[in-house]
């Protein structure tokens, strides 16, 4: 395992490097030769003359072992296209350093260099992805390929292919968000914006995954409202601390952070308005092991203190569903809500509790926290 954590974690060095490196005057060679009039694949659709941004260096941000519907399409298409070689994966655990695969949308196609036909395949394949400055690699929404110890990446076009690392046997081929979603123009036959992928909401957590494209900034990562003693744990892991969560979360001991422990975790936070990372993170934690807290950003005050702090501070601003903050905190207590949902994270428990409140004082239920809300509350107390 440590072998192949080190592989990754210099496959990830060569991939972060392409955006900072002066690209040379040459571009490099292919890894294999390729042919000039590729056969290549086939678009469901009719495509659009105007071709999709170039995808920027996304690297993983999220944790799940789900398989993204673009991979699995592109997958299944270069397979049924060239009858070579076999799948590989797609998702993989999150412990092998910063890896697409664990985002779901990388894909290993298992063709070796030292296979003449499966090599063949491979080249056409590479061949016709990468040709016109990668022209079809931005309709699938491809950010790089990497075979036979060299790399290829469209946001780096100029630099040709680059030293890489193994990869012998297979072509990894990772994709932007859009490409994981199936959202490009070979799918649909309409070129999306560049969809920047889901959020970290807390400070040294994973993204919350969306089913939604993000095409903006995110909001401000958040500093940590509650810190525990208890180590984070993602997709993958094995051991105690694995087992102890299981034990919280009713789910079989297993010890393993298999995708049922992912989803029961999901399913957690849900219901207890924590970012939905699938992590067993901090937020994660001092919400499922309350005894294991160490810090605690808000504490010590009861709900009519809440109010009054939120009334003194926070009345000439809007809180609203989403925002993850200090501030939600006071307003989760304010709202008498049970100190396992007093996450910092604004979502569906929070929204019905304050749209309760607003009910209660004849106002619109729009699930906004102005000054009106907190004085609302106050008002409840008398």
């Amino acid at each position: 395992m440590l072998v192949v954590r080190r592989m990754w974690i210099a496959l990830v060095a060569l991939v972060l490097g392409a955006g900072l490196l002066a690209s040379p005057a040459v571009a490099g060679d292919p890894p294999i030769s390729l042919p000039s009039s590729p056969t290549g694949l086939k678009a469901p659709v009719d495509l659009p003359d105007e071709v999709d941004p170039a995808s920027p260096y996304l690297p993983q941000t999220s944790c799940s072992p789900l398989d993204m519907p673009g991979a699995l399409m592109l997958r299944d298409l270069v397979l049924e296209t060239y009858g070579e070689g076999r799948s590989g994966a797609i998702s993989r655990g999150c412990t092998e350093g910063v890896s697409e695969h664990s985002d779901g949308r990388a894909w290993d196609w298992i063709v070796d260099v030292d296979d003449k036909q499966e090599k063949a395949a491979a080249a056409d394949f590479i061949s016709w992805v990468t040709r016109n400055d990668g022209r079809n690699a931005r309709r699938l929404g491809i950010m790089y390929v990497i075979y036979n110890k060299k790399i290829w990446a469209v946001y780096n076009t100029k630099a040709g292919w680059r030293p890489s690392y193994g990869h012998t046997d297979h072509v990894h081929v990772s994709l932007s968000w859009n490409g994981a979603r199936g959202n490009v123009s070979f799918w649909t036959g309409e070129v999306s914006r560049t969809d920047y992928g889901p959020c970290v909401r807390f400070s040294g957590t994973y993204a919350a995954r969306t089913g939604s494209p993000r095409t903006g900034d995110c909001p401000a990562v958040a500093p940590l409202v509650a810190r525990t003693s208890m180590g984070d744990r993602q997709y993958g892991r094995t051991g105690g601390t694995v087992e102890k969560a299981q034990g919280l979360l009713k789910v079989a001991r297993t010890g393993r952070f298999d995708a049922a422990t992912w989803t029961a975790v999901r399913r957690y936070q849900r219901a207890h308005d924590i970012p939905y990372t699938g992590v067993l993170d901090q937020p994660t934690w001092a919400s499922l092991s309350p005894g294991s807290l160490t810090y605690r950003a808000v504490k010590g005050y009861t709900k009519a203190e809440a109010i009054a702090y939120g009334i003194e501070h926070y009345s000439g601003s809007a809180i609203t569903r989403g925002r993850v903050a200090k501030a939600v905190v006071f307003l989760q207590t304010a709202l008498g809500l049970p100190v396992a949902d007093r996450n910092g994270f604004y979502d569906s428990v929070t929204l019905a509790a304050v749209k309760q409140v607003q009910e209660d004082a004849g106002m619109s239920r729009d699930g906004v926290v102005r000054g009106a809300e907190w004085q609302a509350m106050a008002d409840a107390l008398d």
